[in-house]
């Protein structure tokens, strides 16, 4: 008898986690933030490394991914600004005098990410030269701003390592290391209002 109510008693419970699983599974996430602007703030370094007698190096390279994910609403880049190990401005950028990206989505006048767009910028077309010891790592601030709340973009950080030849020309050889990380959203500004219908519709909750 025993033996009978402990095998029913698992079986109930297995149905239970099999109806419950799928329930869990497809629960909608939290949303992301919205906001009419912001600073997001990325990591990175830009330098080389001498390997043997400066025939061989090791370039140390940063590239910054930035994805406006909103259907309708286009993403202004109004300044990207990049810091040295010491909290020195190394170059700074508006919307106006911002690089020609990678991918060529912005830039040279163009501070506007369409829908679904995706711009890549390396510290390359940013910082230039490798920067030395005392320069080192990089911090790069990005203003945005939109016309309405918008799920703030998604920027990530990725840094590579690669060796590389010197010779008459650079010949840049396998990669040795990467790591990639999300950009921190420090500041969001939203738009007045926003949250003031649910506070509103709490409000009337409460009085029922």
């Amino acid at each position: 008898m025993k033996k009978s109510m402990t095998r029913k008693l698992f079986q109930l419970g297995l149905a239970s986690l099999l109806v419950a699983t799928p329930l869990i599974s497809s629960a909608s996430p939290k949303g992301e933030p919205r906001g009419v602007s912001g600073t997001l703030s990325c990591g990175g370094n830009h330098f080389d490394r001498n390997r043997i007698n400066g025939l061989n190096e090791e370039a140390h390279r940063t590239v910054y991914t930035i994805r406006n994910v909103n259907a309708s609403l286009p993403i202004r880049i109004n300044r990207l600004t990049v810091y040295d190990a010491r909290g020195n401005i190394i170059v700074d950028y508006d919307g106006v005098t911002l690089p020609l990206s990678r991918n060529e989505v912005i830039g040279n006048g163009d501070n506007s990410i369409e829908p679904f767009q995706s711009v890549q910028y390396r510290t390359q077309e940013l910082v230039g030269a490798p920067l030395g010891r005392t320069a080192r790592p990089i911090q790069t601030r990005i203003e945005w701003a939109a016309d309405d709340n918008a799920i703030v973009p998604i920027a990530v950080s990725v840094r590579t390592s690669r060796r590389q030849e010197l010779t008459t020309s650079i010949k840049v050889r396998e990669e040795r290391a990467r790591h990639s990380g999300r950009c921190l959203n420090i500041e969001l500004n939203k738009a007045r209002g926003h949250d003031d219908d649910d506070d509103d519709k709490k409000g009337e909750n409460d009085d029922d």
